[in-house]
């Protein structure tokens, strides 16, 4: 992603937009999220093709609720964005290293970056060349920079922090987890219609029926974590 379309995706979290894409947040501190964010939709008339699932990033906001920083988490790299009225004072450098790295490391054992002066401009380089130093990262070749797993991000791993459902929202999922299990079964009637009784529409058929039996067993799971 660019850097404009992290700012972007910062802006329009700040303007409560998210009608384009679907959040989903964790929070690790008070200040720090780990989000799977889908940037489009599903949609209906989606390619078959498009079998994207949702990317990783980390947001960190300040003690207004102002979200001011992004990482992109691609696995084999990182890509931050700070919003510039909020560059300088360390928010980013804060949140890596005392969230998002031990966070990073629950699932990975070395983490690389790449940053490219002639890729990000001089003041950007170093701006971000200095935030990965301050951060433990060793320049290699060729603008990549390496961070093993120490004892330190060891100690402070960080699965994040539970949030209960409202029982509003569980019933709103149950009635989603109901839309596509009926939308399956209307496939599985199609087909069976078409072709009569196959072992492909006995198969539809039996999992249209574990989609619908889901939306009773997300109201005890919902149940069993509230009596925790």
């Amino acid at each position: 992603m660019t850097n404009k379309a992290l700012q972007s995706l910062l802006e329009r979290l700040n303007q409560n937009d998210t009608s384009s894409s679907l959040i989903y947040l964790r929070p690790l501190n008070a200040n720090v999220y780990f989000a799977k964010i889908w940037i489009d939709k599903p949609q209906l008339n989606d390619s078959v093709t498009n079998s994207d699932d949702p990317s990783n990033f980390y947001l960190v906001k300040n003690n207004e609720n102002i979200f001011l920083a992004i990482v992109f988490d691609m696995q084999r790299d990182l890509h931050w964005f700070v919003l510039p009225d909020y560059r300088g004072m360390g928010y980013l450098t804060t949140a890596m290293k005392d969230s998002i790295i031990p966070h990073l490391f629950l699932s990975r054992d070395e983490q690389r970056i790449t940053i490219k002066e002639d890729e990000i401009g001089k003041d950007n380089f170093r701006a971000s060349e200095k935030v990965a130093i301050n951060l433990g990262f060793k320049a290699f070749e060729d603008g990549e920079y390496f961070l093993s797993g120490s004892p330190h991000t060891i100690i402070n791993y960080n699965e994040g922090v539970d949030t209960q459902f409202t029982s509003e929202r569980i019933s709103e999922l149950q009635k989603q987890i109901n839309y596509l299990g009926r939308s399956l079964w209307a496939i599985q009637t199609e087909v069976e219609m078409n072709c009569g009784n196959t072992v492909y529409s006995d198969e539809l058929k039996e999992l249209v029926n574990q989609i619908r039996n889901h939306t009773w067993k997300l109201e005890d799971f919902y149940w069993s974590e509230k009596s925790k």
